[in-house]
Order: C-alpha cells, then structure tokens, then sequence
C-alpha cells in the first residue's frame, strides 16, 4: 500500500510530462509578432511621395452658348444678361477662368493644363456661375471622366450643362503622354511654333520634376527659424529652348 509520499514521484512526473507536451504543442500554435511580406521590390521612397504623373490633361476653354439669364432689375420684372466666368478642376488643381460682363455666349479662349496621377475613377469638373456683388449664381456644371479622354487622346465637342434648363459649353481637351527621353522635344516644340493660336498661350512642351531630398550645413538664422521652424526650399530655373 502506498502512502501519499510514496505517490508524490508520481504526480509530478505526470504533471512535467503535461507540461512538455503542452508547450511543445504552443510552439506550433504562436502566432508571430510580425509578418514582413514585400509586395514590390526596390521600391523608392521617393516615388511614393512624389509619385511620376500618368499624363497631363490640356484644357482649351474656348466659349459657351445660350446661358440662362440671372442678372435681374426692378425687383425681377426686368431680366438682363449674366457675367459668367468657370471653375476648372482636376483632383486638386483647380483653375479659375475671366469673366465676360453681360454676355449670355461668351468667348474666354483660355488654356489650362493639368497633371494627372491617378486617371481611372477621376473626373474633369466644370461649374459656371454668374458673378454677383452679393451672391454669384449657378449657371451649369459639366463632368467628364479622364478615362475617354486618355482614349480619344483629342476632344474637340460642345458639352450640355447639366442641371440647369439649357446652355452648351465648348471645349477641346488634350491628352498628353509624358516621355521618358528628349527625342520628340524639338517636334514638339515646332508644332507649338506653328500653331498661331496656341504660340502665345504658355503651353507646355516639357516636365521637370525636381525632388529636394536632404541638405547639410544650413546656416543658422535665428529670425528665420522663427517664423519657419521646418525650413523651406526655393528654386530659380532657367530654360533656353
């Protein structure tokens, strides 16, 4: 007959065994701390912050036609005309174009362009408003996605506005693909020489992207540092073409 001392042994190799075989088997189930997976390789950083445009969108925002009157007199009874002027964006650029006074079909003949970095899903958005001392009124707005654009490469086309009775608007959009080399630069530049109404309009016939990644040794300036604690950077760029 055993007494309880004699069983002590026992029970605790019974217990140690348990206790091995449990962490033997937690071993296998421990989920790790951290799981590093790389998606891309050789991915820069610098590309995630200043991420390369898929292309520039060129805006001719040429005229409208047949806009609805806002401009009242006498208290309503007399309607006159409407000084209208658009509000252009893409992502978050946004252009800001004259006003016509008292014109219901106006001319602007501006030209905007556009980065665009990310094309599928985003929209070009027009909104035309009459200009008022108080209030300016709404005169039409117009969506176009980025994606027929890049498809047709050129659009020239009058557009009906949306949710306003009537009034079309008149524009030509360019879709330019960015080139990673000079070799097209001169025809490019010489079509823009040719043509006599996009000569004096600024356009574009290149893209430089500068990105300012540290600098050392900066001298210290106590006025500065107190109105800009992070430091800023300016850039003075010279281009004979």
């Amino acid at each position: 007959m055993c007494t309880p001392d004699d069983r002590l042994p026992y029970m605790l190799a019974s217990g140690l065994s348990d206790t091995i075989i449990l962490d033997i088997i937690s071993n296998y189930l421990v989920l790790p701390n951290r799981i590093t997976v790389p998606l891309v390789s050789e991915l820069q950083i610098a590309q995630l912050r200043f991420p390369i445009p898929k292309g520039v969108l060129r805006i001719h925002f040429l005229e409208a036609q047949d806009l609805e009157r806002k401009d009242t007199f006498l208290k309503g009874t007399i309607k006159g005309k409407s000084d209208p002027y658009g509000i252009i964006r893409v992502g978050n650029q946004i252009f800001q174009s004259k006003v016509i006074k008292e014109n219901l079909n106006p001319k602007w003949n501006e030209v905007y362009e556009a980065l665009v970095y990310e094309h599928p899903g985003q929209e070009l958005e027009i909104e035309l408003f009459d200009e008022d001392p108080d209030k300016d009124d709404f005169l039409g707005s117009l969506m176009i996605d980025l994606i027929e654009v890049e498809k047709e490469r050129y659009l020239d086309e009058w557009f009906t506005l949306d949710e306003v009775s009537k009034g079309k608007l008149h524009l030509k959009l360019e879709w330019l693909t960015l080139m990673p080399t000079v070799e097209t630069l001169d025809q490019v530049l010489k079509s823009i020489r040719a043509d006599k109404d996009q000569a004096n309009d600024g356009l574009s016939s290149a893209l430089l992207i500068l990105y300012l990644d540290s600098a050392r040794n900066l001298p210290v300036m106590e006025l500065w540092l107190q109105s800009d604690p992070k430091g800023k950077g300016e850039f003075d760029i010279g281009l004979a073409l």
